[in-house]
């Protein structure tokens, strides 16, 4: 079967027919052979764009109501008897599919991956404060309790490593601009402890009173990480190319290590990885900012409905075999079983169920593993995180599971039989058992509960929609000009000019456009969870 999918950062997978054990254990369980084709934006704005589509395909949200429109998928309604699980166990992300995600036909168009009703810690993958901790310890360890105090952590990390060594010159943080208009103007550092999140390039909202953040307001995400970078580059810490680079050209930077920041932890899983084979002595961490009400950091995610830019369609092309066994492929893909195998490699092999039907690692696997610190992805494990069911953070639903992750290496029990010394300092140093507790501990913490910005419109009117486009490339265009400003009275000048000039490109109506489909959304989640 042609599966249309992105590939894992953490154990990169090529195109072609699947034969790792994880694909052959999912071929054992559900009949279907995996072919993948590599997605890339180009590809998939290629594909919708004809209809052409791949027998299963994972795309963004927005695109499911044109694809339906054009008759180039079709809906899983008449297989759903083979995915009994899934029917049970995500009703909520199916009726919100059927309800706003099928042109009014009230069908199952579109299933939304990784999905997790239930909130938990952000355990992987998550936005933090990532630097190495020996620099971190260099420097004193110093408390963070604001943006000054963070910026001149990095400032003495760059004075004391000021190139690599390779002779580069080296940076505190930078980014891109390839993966919208909210990566490249806003830092995840700041999201997480403002506790603010993008509804769109448009606008964004407070996680723990879910109010309503427009770009009028000095405390939008765009503009706190504006003068964070405005303070950055006046010391020398912001990379020059930070607004023009692609994502290709940053990894890069990260990886020969120019930049030593990063608020997302899988920039340096590669480094990571690197050090704990020379011995496990220093790793990148997540430095926390204080625990004060200033900083309510968001630890928790639920993703009630699945998560938009993980969609899943099916082409109009599938005969009914080819439906039968997309819908054993969900039902595996979306049940602890199948999820868990998609993490740390296939039941049976690596982990299975003990006389008390808890999932625990085979005792095969735990001496390969103690022997072989990539024998896991050598079977693989996180090949496939680009179809699977439930989140890579997702808690255990099953009874004799239940509350734990069901990846089992996220779980206490596991993380403390294999602390490195590095991660054993940290927990130390933050006074807890596992480096996880560090942030689930804290007084002032949020959770985003997702569910609310799938409610969201994906599509918007003509008119909207081309003063976003305009705003949008204004936006792109001037923020880094600001940044880069001299002094201080340039850049309050030119944010000046920004806040006259989004008036004058339309604003006014954008804004109350999604001001009013934020309230809605707020409406019909209440009215979908019963809260």
């Amino acid at each position: 079967m042609d599966i249309f999918m992105g590939s894992a950062g953490e154990n990169p997978i090529t195109a072609g027919i699947q034969e790792n054990a994880v694909a052959q254990y999912i071929k054992e369980q559900t009949g279907v052979t995996l072919n993948v084709i590599l997605k890339n934006t180009e590809k998939e704005q290629a594909i919708v764009a004809s209809g052409d589509l791949y027998d299963v395909n994972v795309v963004e949200l927005r695109y499911v109501t044109p694809l339906i429109q054009s008759g180039a998928v079709q809906s899983l309604d008449d297989y759903l008897y083979l995915a009994p699980g899934l029917s049970e166990n995500f009703s909520g992300m199916l009726n919100y599919s059927k309800k706003y995600q099928s042109n009014g036909e009230d069908k199952i168009y579109a299933i939304l991956e990784r999905s997790k009703g239930e909130a938990s810690p952000l355990a992987t993958s998550r936005y933090g404060n990532f630097i190495r901790w020996e620099w971190y310890k260099e420097a004193g360890s110093p408390s963070i309790g604001s943006v000054d105090d963070f910026l001149n952590l990095l400032k003495t990390i760059q004075e004391k490593h000021p190139e690599t060594e390779a002779g580069k010159k080296t940076y505190g943080m930078s980014r891109f601009n390839d993966w919208g208009l909210n990566f490249a103007l806003s830092d995840p550092v700041i999201w997480k402890y403002c506790a603010q999140y993008a509804l769109n390039d448009m606008c964004s909202f407070g996680i723990d009173d879910l109010s309503y953040i427009d770009l009028y307001n000095d405390d939008h995400m765009y503009w706190q990480t504006a003068r964070m970078d405005f303070k950055a580059n006046q010391m020398g810490l912001l990379d020059p190319e930070t607004y023009t680079q692609k994502n290709e050209d940053y990894t890069r930077k990260i990886g020969e290590g120019q930049v030593f920041f990063s608020s997302m932890e899988w920039d340096f899983d590669a480094a990571n990885a690197e050090l704990r084979a020379q011995g496990g002595e220093d790793q990148y961490m997540d430095i926390l900012w204080e625990d004060t009400e200033e900083f309510p950091a968001w630890v928790s995610r639920a993703s009630e409905f699945g998560m938009s830019a993980r969609t899943i369609v099916f082409s109009s092309k599938c005969d009914e075999a080819k439906m039968k066994g997309i819908a054993r492929l969900l039902e595996f893909l979306f049940s602890e079983d199948g999820s868990r195998s998609v993490m740390i490699g296939p039941k049976g092999v690596t982990w299975d169920y003990d006389e008390n039907g808890v999932a625990v690692f085979t005792e095969d696997c735990r001496q390969k593993m103690a022997e072989n610190q990539g024998y896991l992805l050598e079977q693989g494990a996180n090949s496939y995180l680009g179809i699977i069911g439930q989140d890579y953070d997702a808690l255990a639903a099953s009874e004799a599971n239940k509350g734990d992750y069901i990846d089992l290496r996220l779980n206490e029990d596991y993380i403390k039989e294999n602390l490195t010394p590095t991660e054993k300092d940290y927990s130390d140093f933050y006074g807890v058992e596992v480096p996880l507790q560090a942030a689930t501990a804290r007084q002032n913490q949020s959770t985003i509960y997702e569910g609310y910005i799938n409610l969201m419109p994906a599509e918007h009117p003509t008119d909207i929609q081309r003063s976003m486009t305009k705003i949008s490339d204004y936006l792109l265009q001037n923020v880094p000009v600001m940044v880069f400003s001299a002094t201080q009275e340039e850049f309050d000048q030119k944010y000046a000019e920004i806040q006259a000039e989004l008036k004058n490109m339309g604003y006014d109506e954008v804004n109350a456009y999604f001001e009013e489909a934020w309230e809605k959304a707020k409406a019909e989640y209440a009215a979908l969870m019963g809260r």
